[in-house]
């Protein structure tokens, strides 16, 4: 062992040698030293070929196993001492803090100070350089040149057997956790022995009492806490107690701390490597590994997926460290991790993951997420669908009757249009009091306008979207079941798995639906080690289920194992021989949703369209009509002035009578009319056309 220490010492000197910067080590670096016991650890520094003035160490220790019993001053590199050495056994911290004179020391293994401990308790022992430590260099500035750090690591152990030899059936080694909680011990006997003292004690190092326990060679410890016991043992000889023997027991009993599955960036992603991470703790023995096991929940879909040690798929589980990814495909699965500490005992948890398709994600019950940044809830999805709907609806309507109002406009002709109408009456009713000629000018400008302009456009609208065992029972233990999904929904398999206490043995697995009462089961092979897994080939109906398991080896049945609840919740249905789920609906919806969005868009810029151009084609015709009704009413002005002209020259040479009179007011009034309705602009299409 000293050789060992010495060679580790020697090959980190010449580490620290070959440095460039300061370093701070340790020696010995290493070494295996029994509880009660004194050692001495020395603190080195190398200053990489440079001058320093001023050294600051810091160490750390368990003060669990560790005891300083003092730190020397005795014999070191330094001249002075800032603060004299100091140290916390409740902390389990050592400080050094001195300086040498200008022009410093440059050396490559000085000797700052050395501690001596002694050994509290068994286990291993981490003496640390801490990150605050300092070397400073000779320059005026203080410059830290501290580059590398070494610490040490101890074994530390129980003292040889000074008396009886001691065995534990049942824990054997004293460096292993068990989960047994009773323990046995047993030692050895001679001849000349007249009684045994012993005692089971907290302490590494005790001294049983002189009272004698009787010469039997064994005793049992029931029940015990977890935690680490120490059996001390001393036997009654001719001449008096001899030495004690001291036996260590290590009591696991407690699984590790409960703990979640993180899934990054969420457990349902469209990203196919999601990191898989996962981490707890053990107050006990300490966490010694993770297993994990990935279900696919999908029919069809490989029932296990072995990790690259488990090709043949010899293991249940298969050991991970955190964190894990690996590629997935598009589907659901159940993420099982087991956390076990060092006695074996471990804690498993689960979390679901769903591999989604990209842009966005379908979550049941909450809504829609967009690449997992932000979630929209479905009621205000629906809230937002039936506004859109609505104003689109409306907007569709009121162009589908404007262009319809077009159509029956065209059809009908411009003469009907409201404002034509009245002016081809108010026209006919004044040609009718001034003269065919008038009436004949009319109608060739007016008609000839009118067949030019008045071709119907035909245009029909496209149709618009819108059991018990009689064998006999030998003793058998039942298998335990340590997978089981106490709830899934009804588009994904079920699975169960768990170890039986037999190799190549069968596992029956009931299953029986509590409503009918019908039940069925199915027989699965355990491999090597007594590991056995089942999945289902098909969904299950939703409903309430009781599952429980029984072995068979050969001809013979262990009992039925206890029921287990298994609920299957309704979040699939099922068309004809397709079992869709409600993300499949929900996807169907949206695209059924989306196709109705862009039909009513296709609708409304088409009616839009056909409205608009046939808008512009009846404004053309307006507009013909009224330059046509235009020209009859300077016609019918022409008719008015001249017959007023006659008028007034009838009344140059006469006196007009009564009659003639009214008829010549009558004929200024109309003349007034007429001239009102030429001056008038033509109608504003724009605002026609709204």
């Amino acid at each position: 062992m000293l050789a060992i220490a010495a060679g580790a010492f020697l090959g980190f000197f010449n580490f620290a040698k070959a440095a460039t910067g300061a370093s701070i080590f340790l020696g010995p670096s290493n070494g295996t030293f029994t509880v009660g016991s004194t050692f001495t650890v020395s603190v080195y520094v190398n200053t990489g070929g440079n001058s320093v003035n001023a050294i600051e160490v810091n160490l750390s220790f368990p003060p669990d196993k560790l005891q300083v019993v003092s730190p020397s001053t005795g014999k070191s590199l330094m001249q002075f001492w800032v603060t004299q050495p100091s140290y916390s056994n409740e902390q389990g911290t050592i400080k050094f803090q001195g300086t040498v004179p200008t022009p410093g020391i440059n050396t490559d293994s000085g000797l700052i100070s050395t501690v001596t401990f002694r050994v509290k308790n068994t286990g291993q022992a981490i003496v640390r350089v801490l990150d605050k430590s300092k070397v400073l260099l000779n320059d005026g500035k203080g410059t830290d040149i501290l580059g590398e750090t070494a610490g040490g690591v101890y074994t530390l152990i129980l003292p040889p057997p000074a008396g009886p030899e001691v065995v534990s059936a049942t824990h054997s080694d004293q460096t292993r956790w068990y989960q047994s909680k009773d323990v046995t011990f047993e030692w050895e006997k001679s001849g000349n022995v007249k009684g045994f003292s012993y005692v089971l004690s907290e302490q590494p190092v005790d001294m049983p009492d002189d009272i004698s326990e009787g010469l039997r060679s064994s005793v049992i410890y029931k029940d015990l806490a977890d935690g680490v016991r120490y059996f001390h043992i001393k036997a009654l000889g001719e001449y008096g107690w001899g030495g004690v023997t001291h036996f260590a027991v290590n009591i696991d009993n407690t699984p590790p701390a409960a703990f979640e599955i993180t899934i990054s960036p969420s457990n349902r992603t469209a990203r196919r490597e999601p990191v898989i991470d996962f981490g707890t703790t053990d107050s006990v023995s300490g966490i010694q590994f993770y297993e994990l096991k990935i279900i696919p929940l999908d029919v069809g879909a490989k029932d296990t997926l072995f990790g690259p040690e488990d090709e043949k798929g010899e293991s249940f589980f298969f050991e991970v460290t955190p964190p894990y990814y690996r590629e997935f495909g598009l589907g659901k699965y159940d993420v099982l991790v087991r956390a076990y500490d060092q006695a074996g005992n471990y804690f498993q948890t689960s979390q679901k993951l769903t591999i989604t398709r990209a842009i966005f994600e379908i979550i049941k019950g909450a809504g829609i997420s967009f690449k997992g940044s932000f979630t929209i809830p479905w009621i205000y999805i629906w809230v937002f669908l039936v506004l859109v709907f609505g104003v689109l609806g409306y907007l569709g309507r009121r162009i589908w009757k404007k262009h319809k109002e077009i159509d029956e406009a065209i059809i009908s002709g411009v003469l009907t249009h409201p404002k034509i109408a009245d002016r081809v009456s108010a026209l006919k009713n004044k040609i009718s009091e001034y003269g065919k000629r008038t009436r004949a000018d009319l109608g060739l400008w007016l008609w000839l306008g009118i067949l030019i302009f008045g071709g119907a456009i035909l245009f029909q609208p496209a149709a618009v979207l819108g059991a018990d065992n009689q064998n006999s029972i030998l003793p058998v233990e039942p298998p335990i079941v340590s997978v089981f999904p106490t709830e899934i929904s009804n588009d994904e398999i079920f699975y169960i798995g768990g170890r039986a206490g037999a190799p190549e043995a069968e596992v029956i697995v009931y299953i029986q639906e509590e409503a009918t009462g019908e039940a069925s089961s199915q027989s699965i092979k355990t491999d090597k080690t007594g590991a056995w897994f089942y999945t289902s080939s098909n969904f299950f109906d939703a409903g309430e289920y009781l599952v429980w398991t029984q072995l068979k080896i050969g001809e013979a049945f262990s009992p039925p194992s206890a029921k287990l609840d298994l609920k299957v919740s309704p979040t699939a249905i099922q068309i004809g021989g397709k079992r869709i789920n409600y993300e499949e609906l929900y996807l169907v919806i949206m695209l059924i949703v989306l196709v109705a969005l862009i039909g009513i868009v296709i609708f409304i810029s088409y009616h839009f369209y056909h409205h608009r151009r046939k808008n512009q084609q009846l404004l053309k015709e307006i507009y013909e009509a009224e330059e046509s009704i235009r020209r009859g009413f300077t016609l019918l002005k022409r008719d008015i002035e001249e017959e007023l002209n006659l008028v007034r020259k009838i009344k140059m040479s006469k006196e007009l009578a009564v009659e003639e009179k009214l008829r010549e007011e009558k004929l200024i009034k109309d003349l007034e009319w007429v001239n009102t309705y030429i001056g008038k602009e033509v109608w504003d299409i724009e605002k026609k056309a709204g």
